[in-house]
């Protein structure tokens, strides 16, 4: 299959730019723009057809594209070219709808019955096929707010917390038996997915105590000022523009000097998630960006953006 790619891509290529070779990096890209089309042609077909298990296996395939060591040249010419551009969007749709599918499913599937134990709730939550993932990015997001924060983070906010609260459990580290004496409050719009997460940890007892839940808005009326942290979910705002106007309403509602950790896209993983551009003229008039970090490890899709909440006139409080 993959001779065939190359074999196409190279004929692809000679009828672009005629008999000059093509680099490599040339030939990395399209090999990549055609199975990310492909994955996309198959998207279409899954979805009128509802089929779950096949929609799953094609969305670790658009993972795994986002986890590749990709050079930044091969990047630029995967996210520029016309056909991805043409798709990027509702890609990352379809991405955002199959990621809260599986996390309603695993949900109900952790819940199962009310006469299921504590143990056996945990141990099917724990079963979750990325909770390695979660996990490590969570120790990479506390590493990260700790080598900023010389105070102890007590009480996080997580904004888009969904119906399977994975990164709270992590953040709170029960669900391990590694407490980390954090208190996290889920903030969801979504009242179903917030009732099945509240239902689950219901059942997981003790190794969800330090966890609440609030519907609401993310640009609503939160009360986040006592919050140390406040999360912002890769899936809260679609665009720059969106995103920023939520970092707007958000960190009016914090504490100057408080951290906004904001999870979102960059380069290749922006075919899932959306990229947002730390260096704005309007993210850096609300905060100071204090770490940036891009994992590179155990498939996280993920980049961080850790910042300080500016204070009065745009100045950082002293902590």
């Amino acid at each position: 299959m993959l001779d065939l790619l190359l074999s196409y891509s190279r004929t692809l290529i000679d009828s672009c730019y005629g008999p000059t070779k093509p680099s490599d990096d040339d030939v990395e890209a399209n090999i990549l723009i055609e199975e990310i089309l492909q994955i996309y042609d198959q998207m279409l077909v899954c979805k009128k057809s509802d089929s779950f298990a096949e929609i799953n296996d094609l969305f670790s395939g658009i993972r795994l594209i986002c986890t590749k060591p990709i050079n930044e040249r091969v990047t630029d010419l995967i996210l520029y070219d016309p056909r991805i551009v043409g798709i990027v969007q509702d890609l990352r749709s379809f991405c955002s709808d199959i990621e809260f599918r599986i996390e309603t499913q695993w949900g109900l599937k952790a819940v199962a019955s009310e006469n299921s134990t504590e143990k056996e709730v945990c141990e099917r939550i724990l079963e979750f096929p990325y909770m390695n993932v979660y996990a490590n990015l969570i120790r990479a997001e506390l590493s990260g707010m700790r080598s900023v924060e010389k105070n102890p983070i007590k009480r996080i906010a997580f904004i888009g917390s969904g119906p399977l609260p994975i990164s709270s459990l992590c953040l709170t580290g029960m669900i391990f038996d590694a407490p980390t004496n954090i208190r996290v409050l889920n903030i969801d719009r979504d009242e179903e997915a917030l009732e099945l997460s509240k239902t689950l940890c219901s059942r997981l007892g003790k190794k969800a105590g330090n966890i609440e839940f609030q519907l609401a808005e993310a640009g609503s009326n939160l009360e986040l000022y006592d919050y140390d942290a406040v999360y912002l979910a890769a899936l809260v705002g679609d665009t720059q523009q969106q995103k920023e106007m939520l970092l707007e309403q958000v960190t009016s509602k914090m504490r100057p000097g408080a951290l906004l950790v904001m999870r979102s896209g960059s380069k290749i993983k922006s075919l899932i998630y959306s990229n947002l551009d730390p260096t704005s003229e309007a993210v850096s008039r609300l905060i100071d960006i204090a770490l940036i970090l891009h994992p590179h490890k155990y498939n996280i899709v993920n980049s961080v953006y850790i910042g300080r909440v500016k204070g009065i006139n745009n100045q950082l409080v002293p902590t």
